[in-house]
């Protein structure tokens, strides 16, 4: 066979253990959420005629997932009428008690272990190896160990793992594009990371990211890679496309409202903020920054807005305004206290001009910034309220 058609997915991590926000039926229907973006992929395999699923790594929730969620897996992964090939990730690693021990999967479905890491599925001409977790933390993994591609097959490594990123403690089988290149294969099928990549200096290295994104830090369009590989003047030519599959969209939005003059005129602007949104798709985190004259409730504006929405969080990150133009005319403490900070703001903000991408000089200006306020909120209250973590 001289081509060969996959999908390629990761990190669907159903049975998430996944935070309410107050309403009883989120975290439900957000795992709902992960089984229905896990149909949507095992629907593209079939109206795409794919003939093969692989899931690297991060598949469920091995502290979390109970026996009906795999009595349910049994029954969708059955039906697919193609091999499933699976790598255990860091959160349902190969350990004693794991599923992918104790449970019976479908005969379709292949689990790559440390016992049994490779494949070969003759009917595609294809040979498979999978590197996983066989705990829930792993060092740089040992490549050695790794079968060398088998000649004129099509060759796929299915790695769960860190690729090309300079961590330390926080690594996760850390590994470079030049280790992986070295093994020779036509195609990498990476997992592990939630948001998706094709543009590593490894070019045939593709991390689809989480089919179902989990987290504000999981922004932007989530989906699976459709894959097809082929054999062309003895070298194998690649196409990815990327399909999308997820139910929701996280978005972390910032709303100054300096300027406004009533809790009324701030609902307007959130209001009008919202409009560009879909209540039946968008997770929301507004955080408003900004000076005004009055007190802001958090609780107050959530419950009035956040009505028709599943989840819309706002964060109260706005400072008592000052008229700081009055003050540094000021005799008093306060007008004295004011102008010792303005010259200090300034002279940050001269030293940021000169190297404005400088890290330190960003900080020392934002809590100069911060000083000056809450030195004026004290000497004006008493107090400090802090909405944040300074």
């Amino acid at each position: 066979m001289d081509t060969v058609k996959f999908v390629h997915c990761a990190d669907i991590h159903l049975d998430a253990p996944i935070r309410d926000n107050g309403i009883g039926t989120y975290s439900d229907i957000r795992r709902k959420d992960i089984r229905n973006a896990f149909l949507r992929i095992l629907d593209t395999v079939k109206q795409e005629n794919a003939q093969l699923l692989l899931i690297s790594g991060d598949f469920f929730e091995q502290k979390t997932t109970g026996k009906s969620t795999m009595e349910w897996l049994y029954m969708m992964l059955s039906q697919l009428q193609v091999p499933v090939v699976i790598i255990p990730g860091n959160h349902d690693p190969y350990i004693l008690n794991s599923w992918y021990r104790c449970w019976e999967w479908p005969s379709n479905v292949t689990v790559l272990t440390p016992e049994n890491p490779s494949l070969i599925i003759e009917e595609l001409n294809l040979h498979i190896y999978g590197m996983g977790f066989s705990t829930y933390k792993e060092d740089a993994p040992d490549l050695s160990v790794v079968s060398p591609p088998v000649k004129d097959k099509f060759n796929i490594f299915m790695f769960h793992g860190t690729l090309d990123m300079n961590f330390t403690n926080q690594a996760y089988k850390p590994v470079t594009s030049a280790d992986l290149e070295r093994l020779g294969y036509d195609y990498y099928a990476l997992g592990h990371f939630h948001r998706s990549c094709s543009e590593y200096p490894l070019k045939n290295a593709y991390n689809p990211g989480s089919p179902e994104p989990l987290g504000f830090d999981e922004q932007g369009v989530h989906g699976i890679f459709l894959v097809t590989m082929r054999k062309e003047y003895n070298r194998v030519v690649t196409e990815v496309s990327k399909i999308k599959t997820a139910n929701r969209q996280y978005h972390d939005t910032v709303l100054d409202v300096t300027g406004c003059k009533t809790l009324d005129e701030v609902k307007i602007r959130i209001l009008a903020l919202l409009e560009g949104f879909d209540p039946e798709r968008d997770i929301i985190r507004i955080k408003l920054k900004g000076r005004t004259g009055f007190s802001l409730e958090e609780e107050v504006l959530s419950t009035f807005i956040s009505q028709d929405w599943l989840y819309l969080r706002i964060d109260n990150e706005t400072r008592k305004a000052f008229d700081l133009e009055e003050l540094l005319l000021d005799n008093s403490l306060a007008g004295a206290f004011a102008r010792e900070m303005k010259k200090l703001i300034d002279q940050a903000r001269e030293e940021l001009e000169g190297d404005p991408e400088n890290k330190d000089l960003q900080q020392k200006e934002e809590k100069l910034d911060l000083a000056l306020s809450f030195g004026l909120e004290a000497l004006s209250t008493g107090r400090i309220e802090w909405p944040g973590e300074f």
